[in-house]
């Protein structure tokens, strides 16, 4: 995507394939001998995720809108650019005459095209509002959003949304969800999707190494709403020889919207299999154990509050958020 677009959609629903990949990519950070002379100040805690994909929303090139009109321009021109728009007339919907105070607001990416083989900057909001616009009811709308071949279907909809207009930290015109009431968020899309998905993002991460992945097999596993077994194995060759790796992970979800990764395991088949599951396995054991909030958000007044996840054959997230 290019750089003013928000991250993809899907990520979220990915959260424990992607934190099972992060785990098994990540090398180990090597401990120091000598032991510092005082403590360094204690750094807040990094969530798995963040919510941009849900919360930032690309606008036009140049001066930020000022008007209801401009709004729904601006809003067009930046998914345009983002997505192929199958009919950009249908992509924003706003009612209410008292700009900036409207009463709704819909964002509609349905049969929209998410541009894949590109890989898109990340978004860093400054938090520094020029303007800000109040919306009784906003929604974000993908049924379905298209990835290739596959189709996920996403809604987001937020009661009493503050959307704030800013440029990010290189400049570019966004448009941020900085506040809201009992925001939700639902996701559906079949396992076989997600399968394909992961498939073509392990690809792109891939390709820069020689690592060519020629397969996912994918089996997702939920054992309550807050838990969730991974089973991946990864079909891959480098310079025509074969690979199979194979990565277990459970995920568990408390209270206070933490998540934690234990059962995490790597296993090698094919022919160089198992030499590189052999490295991977420092890397992956840091990760045992580890707990992490599940979610943060580039505003600091929103917070999630629940998350459910069910797995049939297809995978349902819904969540919970606001201020």
């Amino acid at each position: 995507m290019p750089a003013s677009s928000p991250q993809k959609p899907h990520t979220l629903a990915l959260l424990f394939c992607v934190v099972l990949c992060g785990a098994m990519i990540g090398p180990a950070t090597p401990g120091s001998a000598a032991a510092p002379r005082s403590a360094p100040a204690p750094q807040p805690v990094k969530a798995w995720f963040d919510a941009r994909s849900v919360c930032i929303f690309p606008l036009a090139a140049g001066s930020l809108p000022k008007s209801r009109d401009e709004l729904g321009s601006s809003l067009a021109d930046g998914y345009q650019h983002a997505l192929r728009v199958p009919d950009s007339g249908k992509l924003v919907q706003i009612h209410g005459e008292s700009y900036p105070a409207l009463d709704s607001l819909r964002i509609d990416l349905s049969d929209s095209s998410m541009r894949t083989g590109i890989k898109s900057e990340k978004i860093k909001p400054n938090n520094k509002p020029l303007s800000r616009v109040g919306v009784g009811n906003f929604d974000l709308v993908g049924s379905p959003l298209l990835c290739n071949d596959a189709k996920l279907n996403l809604h987001v909809h937020v009661a009493d949304a503050q959307l704030d207009l800013e440029h990010d930290r290189g400049g570019k015109p966004i448009m941020l969800l900085a506040d809201g009431k009992d925001a939700s968020l639902q996701f559906d899309a079949t396992c076989e999707d997600l399968q394909q998905i992961l498939l073509t993002d392990l690809r792109a991460a891939a390709s820069p190494y020689g690592l060519d992945i020629v397969s996912t097999t994918l089996h997702l596993t939920a054992d309550s709403d807050h838990s969730v077994s991974v089973d991946l194995h990864l079909l891959t060759k480098f310079a025509m020889i074969p690979a199979g790796m194979t990565f277990k992970a459970h995920v568990d979800i408390d209270d206070q919207m933490n998540a934690r990764l234990t059962g995490l395991s790597c296993d090698g088949d094919q022919v160089l299999g198992p030499l590189i599951v052999g490295l991977l396995r420092p890397g992956l054991a840091k990760y045992e154990g580890k707990s992490r909030p599940l979610l943060s958000f580039p505003s600091p007044a929103m917070r999630l509050r629940t998350v459910q996840i069910k797995v049939d054959d297809s995978v349902h997230l819904t969540a919970a958020f606001g201020s």
